[in-house]
């Protein structure tokens, strides 16, 4: 007999299945595939598209120390999409000619969820991923936990140009790499490296609409000190050029062509992207946070924006959009 599931297609909830891409019927307690045969689970609205593989090892809130609860509290994904994000998807909104509520956006690597509960509070229709266990569990608390699905970024469980716009903050630099921590941070590049990040690059070009806009930010490898890796928030860490852990713009590049030649890709300036909280405090926090905010500031002027994508920009932030065929 075949299996007992109702035939509602989630067309308009915009899930697909992550292998096949084929639509999802509903089931009781999840989604199921017809052609792959797979089902995927759902739980306090969320669906679980990672096959029980995570990148991350949390069984239960159990395991978190009050320290953990407090960084978990304190994390402001939201900060980043007011004070940044926001004001270049209202330009890119106008730049198609259409309200603001007609613009989809994924946020790739989203963290704590934050993020897309505020970008829907301002009108925009959002969703977020992540590969974590302890993500998932953090979500229960999110007013649209229906928009937060557990899925690798390299099979999003969305249809081809779903979204307006992708946004990847932080998240390129840890594909490909093996890291630990503990009383020092270390990292190494894995062979495949290179391949998992196209990979990762093509997936969320795939999800995205004609015309539509990838955002990718993070540190640049290209600059000597690290602020955002390392055993204490905000430390600063000497890296070689060599390393392999941050990407550089001309590698990002790279990658693009090797995925689609009418790829471009372009630096914006980092301003208002950071609030330099880890870095402050730090003795040289006071010293550094000042200097840089006017150098951010500096290069969002029109003569000296080529600075963002030189070495002296500790913080990349790269536009990535289809350049149109020539007739």
């Amino acid at each position: 007999m075949p299996p007992a599931y109702s035939i509602i297609v989630r067309v308009s909830a915009g899930l697909v299945c992550c292998r096949c891409k084929g639509a999802l019927a509903e089931e009781v307690g999840g989604l199921h595939c017809t052609s792959c045969d797979l089902d995927f689970p759902v739980s306090n609205g969320i669906a679980d598209f990672s096959g029980g593989v995570y990148y991350d090892n949390f069984p239960g809130p159990e395991v978190l120390s009050e320290e953990n609860r407090r960084g978990l509290e304190n994390e402001s994904e939201g900060a980043r999409i007011e004070d940044f994000y926001l004001p270049h998807l209202d330009r890119i909104a106008a730049e198609r000619g259409i309200p603001r509520a007609a613009l989809r956006v994924l946020d790739s690597g989203c963290g704590n969820g934050e993020s897309v509960d505020v970008l829907n509070r301002h009108g925009i229709d959002a969703w977020g991923h992540d590969l974590s266990a302890l993500r998932k569990w953090q979500w229960r608390g999110r007013g649209r936990r229906d928009r937060l699905v557990v899925a690798d970024g390299a099979s999003l469980p969305f249809a081809g140009g779903f979204f307006g716009a992708v946004i990847a903050s932080g998240v390129l630099e840890h594909i490909g790499v093996s890291e630990s921590g503990g009383l020092r941070y270390e990292v190494r590049p894995l062979p495949e490296r290179d391949e998992l990040r196209r990979r990762y690059l093509a997936e969320l070009i795939r999800v995205l609409a004609q015309g539509g806009f990838l955002f990718l930010d993070f540190p640049n490898g290209s600059f000597p000190i690290d602020f955002w890796h390392g055993t204490s928030p905000g430390g600063a860490r000497f890296h070689p050029p060599g390393e392999g852990f941050l990407p550089t713009l001309s590698q990002v590049r790279s990658l693009c062509r090797q995925i689609d030649l009418l790829l471009v890709a372009r630096t914006r300036s980092p301003e208002g992207r950071l609030r330099f909280n880890q870095v402050s405090s730090h003795w040289y926090g006071p010293l550094f946070r000042a200097p840089m905010a006017g150098f951010f500031r500096l290069m969002s002027v029109k003569p000296l924006r080529f600075l963002a994508a030189t070495a002296l920009n500790p913080y990349l932030v790269i536009e990535i959009r289809q350049r149109r065929p020539v007739r």
